[in-house]
């Protein structure tokens, strides 16, 4: 299908209804007004800042009744009962603007990095955050935030690692 003849000559000024002043401005009118949508277009819009893919964990270590490495686990098998797969993970920047809210997820219970009987109970998380200069972590509520600088999560390739409980070299206290 090719271009209506109408449409050609009313674009071009040439044709039976068109005279060649009337086609002049017809083809200026155009110009202008492309080029005025074209500016339209393109205000207003700023460019999105980068975005980052944050991923994290977040163990809880204590002593678990089970020893089932591998196995399902809850924060409230070692003290934490707020801790368990669904706790949200909000993340927020330095001013405490929410970037992002997530839900926790996993939670494996993993052999302890120390001897005695105390264990980690990991759990994971991840959300795309804006780039900020700095980051501030919460797990639940009422636990506190953990700081992280951007340089940071950019050193770690965007992971945070955070834990509750306490490593002793005795396997506890």
């Amino acid at each position: 299908m090719g271009t209506p003849r109408r449409l050609v000559s009313w674009l071009t000024g040439h044709g039976p209804s068109a005279t060649t002043a009337a086609g002049t401005w017809r083809r200026s009118s155009v110009v202008v007004l492309v080029a005025f949508a074209l500016l339209v277009a393109g205000c207003g819009r700023e460019a999105a800042p980068p975005t980052h893919r944050l991923e994290g964990t977040f163990i809880v270590h204590g002593f678990f009744p089970h020893r089932t490495y591998g196995a399902p686990c809850r924060g409230a098998d070692a003290g934490y009962a707020d801790i368990h797969r669904g706790t949200a993970v909000t993340v927020r920047d330095g001013t405490a603007a929410v970037l992002g809210t997530v839900a926790l997820q996993g939670g494996t219970l993993r052999k302890g990095p120390l001897r005695g009987k105390d264990d980690n109970c990991v759990f994971s998380f991840s959300l795309t955050v804006p780039e900020r200069d700095a980051y501030r972590i919460e797990v639940g509520q009422g636990r506190g935030v953990v700081p992280f600088a951007r340089s940071d999560l950019e050193r770690t390739n965007w992971k945070a690692d955070l834990t509750i409980g306490a490593y002793t070299m005795f396997g506890g206290i």
